[in-house]
């Protein structure tokens, strides 16, 4: 095994004893059933010091990102968070730390009526992980449903999370993106209304290259994306170098934007949808029937990212 990818394949090859299970490994949350009336989801994500978040990072904006990044989970299978188990990993007892890394999260649960129903507290080199249960509403979103022909499209702005990332804490540009980074919005709202009509759905958590190679993987599709048509913040090119620029929009994680396809004839609901919660959604290709491609300026363009990954060598 050499990446996430070997090690989820793997993973898929254990056998399950349940019926139940709509959907096991290989998407943003399992889908199970517990009734014949409603599906569940069920999702975990771990933020560890170092990869997710480093020593200057407040315990308010480690609380915020940690549940964010699950909610976001939740979002893309266009469902409603409903329970969350905290599993939380700390050097020492710090009563002033516990209480405000839960005054970070705090607003996040209050906003999307998410209730803490349990978890874990041990000590040790800082690590948070949370599970979080959500039920469907209307359909829940996958990554396999893309049809040939389904427009792809992008909520938000693509590529500030890793702005912030690599460019020098001592530039404006790293104080520009910093909230990005910290703070990533999760499209909760949006996900549910998507879930009326969208044929497949991911959150953007490892770069958008890796995130719509899973949704054609899984779809059994290719796709075509015109890289100009990617959303980017206004200031983008003001603090970004060209030779950075396809890290950030294709190759660097932590947006936490959805990317999603639709038949081409919801683009007018897509347009209330993005009005109605403020948030930009656009359009950036189409989903072909074989192969990825993408184009700049109208020319074939091959990029030089893959995504992100744990376990790659540096």
């Amino acid at each position: 095994m050499k990446s996430e990818l070997d090690f989820v394949n793997y993973l898929k090859k254990i056998k399950t004893f349940n019926k139940n299970i709509i959907r096991g490994i290989g998407d943003d949350c399992a889908i199970v059933k517990f009734n014949s009336r409603k599906k569940y989801v069920i999702t975990s994500d771990t933020s560890l010091l170092g990869p997710h978040f480093t020593k200057d990072y407040t315990p308010e904006e480690i609380g915020h990102k940690s549940l964010a990044t699950n909610l976001s989970d939740i979002a893309s299978m266009g469902c409603v968070p409903l329970y969350a188990l905290y599993d939380i990993t700390i050097p020492r007892m710090s009563e002033s730390w516990i209480k405000r890394f839960f005054n970070g999260t705090r607003k996040l649960l209050n906003q999307h009526k998410v209730s803490i129903i349990g978890g874990d507290t041990t000590k040790g080199p800082m690590s948070i992980s949370i599970t979080l249960i959500g039920v469907q509403k209307n359909k829940i979103l996958t990554r396999s449903g893309a049809k040939t022909g389904h427009d792809i499209y992008v909520t938000g702005n693509i590529g500030n999370a890793r702005a912030a990332l690599i460019l020098d804490k001592r530039t404006k540009g790293h104080k520009y993106f910093r909230k990005s980074l910290l703070k990533p919005i999760p499209r909760v709202a949006v996900g549910l209304e998507l879930s009326e009509f969208a044929s497949s759905c991911i959150d953007i958590s490892d770069g958008l290259a890796k995130d719509l190679k899973s949704i054609a993987i899984s779809s059994k599709k290719g796709f075509q994306i015109d890289i100009g048509s990617i959303p980017i913040d206004p200031n983008f090119d003001m603090f970004v170098k060209n030779h950075l620029k396809e890290e950030c929009i294709l190759g660097g994680g932590e947006d936490y934007e959805l990317c999603f396809t639709a038949s081409n004839k919801y683009s007018i609901k897509i347009n209330r949808i993005s009005k109605k919660y403020k948030t930009k959604i656009t359009k950036i290709g189409v989903i072909k029937s074989t192969e990825y491609s993408y184009s700049l300026n109208n020319q074939e363009y091959k990029p030089k990212v893959s995504g992100y990954d744990h376990f790659k060598e540096k």
